[in-house]
């Protein structure tokens, strides 16, 4: 199965895509549910676990879609280097992620009304707003452009952390997917752990404001606090 064909904006079968890109993710869910058990993966969830609206993480590893997937049913939207990606990309792509091409900027037009029609089906869709990954330590700024859809259709989003430890609880950096590092070793790395603990912390959900500048500002300093271990209310 490969990527889905997406149809533009007021033809037929438009809200169809939608609702297979939500049926997919179920998919997804069941598959990536069994690959972490087998990597030996320990998942813990603080926070409100959202089922619905949008979903605002930092970026840290090509473990980051595999894990939010074994937590609930959710669409991705992520950059289209991911679809080159081993196992991963294959992953992604057979579920239905929507991959934005960064580097052209009328693509985020097509992404957004994409997105929009998923947020109308009702399904979670997650989103990186970094627009890249890092090693965990800090949190990139948010990106505002892919927030649209949220803001026009007034969905509740959820701000949350991810990271990544080591059976010594310290961050694991030797899994993180950034800059100028190779994929393939992080990959090794990661089956060589004895076992490693994926935490999502979640804030509890905010309404969009109507400036998604403001809005991603919001978010940011959300998941900042998250990251501090803070509550994002605080």
């Amino acid at each position: 199965m490969g990527l889905l064909q997406v149809r533009k904006l007021g033809t037929p079968g438009a809200h169809s895509d939608a609702v297979s890109l939500a049926t997919r993710s179920v998919a997804l869910h069941r598959l990536c549910r069994n690959l972490l058990r087998h990597l030996e993966i320990e998942v813990v969830i603080e926070g409100p676990l959202p089922s619905t609206g949008l979903l605002v993480t930092n970026h840290v590893s090509f473990l980051d879609i595999m894990f939010l997937g074994a937590v609930t049913p959710m669409v991705f939207v992520s950059k289209s280097d991911v679809a080159a990606w081993p196992i991963i990309g294959t992953i992604a792509s057979c579920a239905g992620t929507v991959f934005v091409e960064r580097r052209r900027r009328l693509d985020v037009s097509r992404v957004n009304l994409q997105v929009s029609r998923v947020l109308g089906t009702g399904a979670l869709v997650t989103l990186f707003p970094e627009g890249t990954s890092s090693d965990g330590s800090i949190v990139l700024p948010f990106q505002p452009s892919l927030l649209q859809p949220a803001v026009e259709a007034g969905v509740s989003i959820t701000p949350g952390h991810l990271r990544y430890t080591g059976m010594d609880g310290e961050r694991a950096d030797d899994i993180a997917y950034f800059g100028d590092r190779d994929l393939m070793p992080c990959i090794i790395a990661l089956l060589n752990r004895r076992r490693t603990t994926a935490t999502l912390r979640c804030a509890p959900p905010i309404l969009p404001a109507n400036d998604r500048k403001t809005l991603a500002t919001e978010l940011h300093n959300a998941v900042v606090r998250l990251s501090e271990g803070k509550a994002a209310s605080s």
